[in-house]
């Protein structure tokens, strides 16, 4: 009997290690936004399954805790599962899928064998040290005015905006929404004291700052809300705390004042949210208004997982011109994406996991601490976990409201161990949802987890292979035979993604563009690999755009007009594809057309639309004339 309790031990701890170190290793590295990092923490996930699987069968006291969430995330997963058969783009379906099942696998995970005492406070106590690394990281980032994450370049738009090593500053944001309070709740109402306190005292102040660094005006929002709401808490709950409080609640207070009134670029974010956006940071309503048109139009089941983007261009205002992939409203981008019957589901499972927590809270939440307690009984690690992921939760609530933070693998692997472990509290509250694991009832459980690793192994391992050329790829910095092949490398493993097939083209058009003496060859593959972009993505005006360049450089104007039209009736809104459009009956003669949508775009964008106004000043000048055509 010690053996097997030894042994179920050993098994449990490895368990928590390889949760624990997927959240950390997600974090470290561009969130696992790259399917590579993304591979290693599904890995990681399996090996904890294929543990727990073995610990079911090892371990005769071994419990289900059959909290009624686990029914809504497996209604979900089988739901988007049965909507990805029928998606437009199966390779972007697939991807989100392999992403909600390896949250499901974290989520059952943690509920099963992280739930115990010492397991919350190791929980805590690494993920505040993981966020006081990111933030010295970002404090280092902000002033020194870094230019890199980690060791790839920032994009220009995010320029002193410290996000640590997230690429975009509003993913770090939220992480550090969702960890502040972990920190500051093991300050006010841990039981550790001496160092530890110290500790966490420190990881809170270096998450304040970290998160003031971000820019993220929807992380202040919602950090701010956060701090608000712990802080009046203690003044409700814990009097003799009242004073620490609002000594703290007031430093924080002065701070912010005092960064954003001798920061120009705070106060730039700031004077923008009345602007509609800063240089940086588009206006939410120009993605939130054709997201609502698009769910309109596909009220009850969505357009399909990881699809807003893809029907985006039908929907665009002439004011955003970028791809925007997501809505950047996580409740908009359910319903794009999964209509009224997926939102339907979700809501259920959050209504299911805030009963719960409802119901646990009384039994929770354990007697008063003080700064200068000598006794270490009166604090209550437990209550301070239980606070702090609350309102971690809520401040990610808030802040998804104006970002897209659950498809940041990172932060949504973050929210399954915060959401899961408030989940396993349940339990302090009833016996009703523990059940005792039968031979027989572990043998459906074995074959879920089966199943599960059934679908997301091989796909991590195909999308994380394809990932590695394709990170090659990216740090290319011109055309090239190595940036060649690793495209067609990528395209072997995956050949149904659109976008390295329209890659391929628009580089092979490149290269046939600058006139070499195998110009002809090189605009033949650009054509293959662009019609190919078409064949499985046809709601994309990009490869048309390109298709449309590459046969009037082949001296094919019929073809070239056909497919800039093309372009623009899928992207009406498009700039480019209206004035290539344009320029194609510019060179045809038809000069008075062309005008008409010169004058159409510049209308829609007079300041950075330089492409329009060079011709429509040519015409101006008399350079194009109008020549008379046969009648088609």
């Amino acid at each position: 009997m010690k053996e097997r309790e030894k042994f179920d031990g050993i098994l449990e701890r490895s368990i928590v290690l390889l949760v624990l170190g997927a959240v950390a290793f997600a974090s470290i590295l561009f969130g696992a936004t790259r399917a590579t990092e993304l591979a290693v923490v599904t890995v990681m996930l399996a090996i904890a399954s294929c543990l727990w699987v073995v610990r079911l069968w090892t371990n005769p006291s071994h419990r289900f805790l059959l909290h009624p969430v686990l029914l809504a995330i497996g209604g979900f997963v089988a739901y988007a599962a049965w909507r990805t058969q029928n998606a437009e783009v199966p390779y972007l379906a697939r991807q989100e899928l392999w992403l909600l099942v390896v949250y499901a696998l974290a989520f059952v995970l943690v509920v099963q064998n992280l739930h115990g005492q010492d397991t919350l406070v190791l929980a805590v106590h690494l993920l505040v040290l993981l966020g006081t690394l990111l933030s010295v990281y970002a404090v280092v980032q902000f002033i020194g005015r870094g230019d890199h994450v980690l060791w790839l370049r920032q994009p220009a738009q995010y320029f002193h905006r410290a996000g640590a090593t997230f690429v975009n500053p509003n993913h770090f944001a939220g992480l550090l929404v969702m960890l502040l309070p972990l920190a500051l709740s093991q300050v006010f109402l841990g039981r550790d004291r001496g160092p530890l306190r110290v500790l966490h005292g420190y990881g809170a102040a270096m998450m304040t700052a970290g998160l003031a660094f971000t820019m993220s005006r929807g992380g202040w929002l919602a950090g701010g809300l956060v701090l608000l709401l712990f802080f009046l808490w203690l003044l409700v709950r814990r009097r003799q705390l009242r004073i620490p409080a609002l000594t703290a609640l007031g430093l924080i207070v002065i701070g912010g004042v005092v960064f954003v009134a001798t920061n120009e670029k705070a106060q730039r974010r700031l004077d923008g949210i009345s602007s509609g956006g800063t240089g940086d940071a588009a206006g939410r309503s120009h993605l939130w208004r054709p997201a609502v048109a698009m769910w309109k139009d596909n009220q009850w089941l969505g357009v399909g997982p990881a699809h807003f983007d893809v029907r985006f261009p039908a929907y665009r205002e002439p004011t955003l011109q970028t791809s925007p992939g997501y809505v950047h409203n996580e409740y908009l981008n359910t319903l794009c994406d999964y209509g009224l019957a997926g939102a339907a589901i979700v809501g259920v499972g959050i209504a299911a996991l805030v009963a719960g927590i409802l119901k646990s809270r009384k039994y929770v939440e354990r007697g008063a601490s003080d700064l200068g307690a000598r006794n270490s009984s009166k604090g209550s690690n437990r209550t301070a976990f239980f606070l702090g992921s609350c309102l971690g939760m809520l401040g990610l609530a808030v802040h998804s409201a104006g970002d897209f933070l659950l498809h940041i693998p990172a932060l949504g692997l973050l929210t399954v161990l915060l959401g899961a472990q408030l989940a396993s509290t349940l339990r302090f509250a009833t016996d009703g949802f523990w059940v005792k694991a039968r031979w027989w009832s572990r043998i459906p459980a074995t074959l879920l987890v089966a199943g599960a690793l059934t679908f997301v192994l091989p796909a991590a391992i195909a999308y994380g292979r394809e990932g590695i050329h394709l990170n090659r790829a990216a740090l290319r910095l011109a055309v090239s035979d190595a940036l060649l092949g690793d495209l067609r490398a990528a395209a072997a493993i995956q050949p149904n993604n659109p976008r390295t097939a329209y890659e391929l083209g628009e580089d092979y058009r490149r290269l046939s563009w600058e006139g070499a003496s195998t110009w002809r060859s090189e605009a033949t593959n650009a054509m293959t690999w662009l019609e190919t972009s078409v064949g499985i993505n046809p709601h994309d005006a990009q490869p048309h755009l390109s298709l449309g360049l590459t046969a009037h450089w082949l001296g094919d104007n019929a073809r070239a007009e056909r497919e800039f039209q093309k372009a623009v009736e899928l992207d009406p809104m498009n700039l480019a594809a209206n004035n290539h459009l344009a320029w194609n009956l510019l060179t045809q003669g038809r000069v008075a057309n062309a005008r008409v949508i010169f004058d159409k775009t510049l209308e829609w964008n007079s300041w950075d639309n330089w492409f329009a106004r060079r011709y429509v000043d040519e015409i101006k000048r008399g350079i194009w004339k109008d020549v008379d055509l046969p009648k088609r």
